[in-house]
């Protein structure tokens, strides 16, 4: 577990197996430990850089008045965690919720969290958002309704009863090596002179590892070889999980594609190091970064 990226180590008990048992998870909304973690429009309640969390008994009129279901987060050394979505409520009374809290978005201040806090807040946010986008049955298109403490979406059509899960979409992410040299990249779009390794999501009836070679063929024009795992990453914008690879270039003939790349070129690590370096690296929190500084640090 010391691969254990930003937004993964969470410290609390998931206790998954409890979700299905509504009398206790009533016991647990009601106990005195028991903390609400709010989500408003997407953003995460914090204060002073930490995050922040409201006493569900001071909460209840919250709890009461919201037209979501508290989810179920787990159990910390103090208690139960629910998630919140308190999207219904208007600006000025949702940043009144706290003293001194405010609601931010967790991409703009991730970086400055530890990493058990920036996993939690992005475990919440990331039921919230999946809840949002679930309240109607893909299959016959009723409404849905929670299940196990938030957990499951379940149809309301007697006729249909489908199920419906927390999604996560699968995508690798490689830095690739030739020659003592690693590949990095601008995405089109990108601010500034932002470089970071390729990247794209895991096809239907794909490999991680067959994602990895397809992918830096199609946008690079390489073929590699060597592929290795190297960690994931929970990337909560909005749902993803990121798997990290190493992989091996046998030529360093770049072919880029236009549609995808506004540029790309291979460093080596002296040069990756150096202070004047012309490009931007990923941010701190990315399993990018964490896959660049392996490399750099095993030279």
């Amino acid at each position: 577990m010391a691969d254990l990226t930003h937004y993964s180590g969470e410290a609390i008990e998931r206790a998954g197996l409890r979700r299905r048992d509504e009398a206790w998870i009533a016991r647990q909304l009601s106990s005195d430990g028991c903390r609400i973690v709010p989500v408003w429009r997407g953003r995460s309640l914090l204060t002073e850089d930490a995050a922040a969390s409201l006493p569900a008994r001071g909460a209840r009129r919250l709890l009461e008045t919201s037209p979501s279901e508290p989810i179920f987060l787990g159990i910390d050394e103090f208690g139960a965690l629910f998630a919140l979505d308190l999207s219904h409520l208007p600006e000025a009374e949702a940043s009144n919720l706290t003293p001194d809290g405010e609601f931010l978005e967790l991409y703009g201040v991730a970086t400055r969290l530890v990493r058990r806090e920036a996993s939690l807040l992005s475990h919440a946010a990331w039921l919230i958002h999946w809840t949002r986008r679930h309240r109607f049955c893909g299959a016959c298109g009723h409404a849905t309704a929670a299940r196990e403490a938030g957990h499951v979406r379940a149809c309301t059509n007697a006729d249909c009863g489908m199920l419906h899960f927390p999604r996560t979409d699968p995508a690798v992410i490689v830095v690739v090596e030739h020659e003592d040299r690693c590949l990095l990249a601008q995405q089109k779009g990108w601010p500034g002179r932002l470089h970071s390794c390729l990247a794209g999501f895991v096809e239907p009836g794909e490999a991680a590892e067959e994602a990895v070679v397809r992918e830096v063929g199609e946008e690079a024009g390489l073929t590699v070889r060597d592929v290795r795992f190297f960690a994931t990453q929970p990337w909560p914008y909005p749902c993803s999980l990121m798997l990290g690879f190493y992989a091996t270039a046998g030529s360093g003939d770049l072919r880029l594609d236009d549609d995808e790349l506004a540029e790309a070129r291979w460093f080596g690590r002296d040069e990756l190091r150096a202070p004047d370096l012309d490009i931007e690296l990923p941010r701190a929190d990315s399993i990018a970064r964490r896959l660049i500084d392996r490399w750099i640090a095993r030279g």
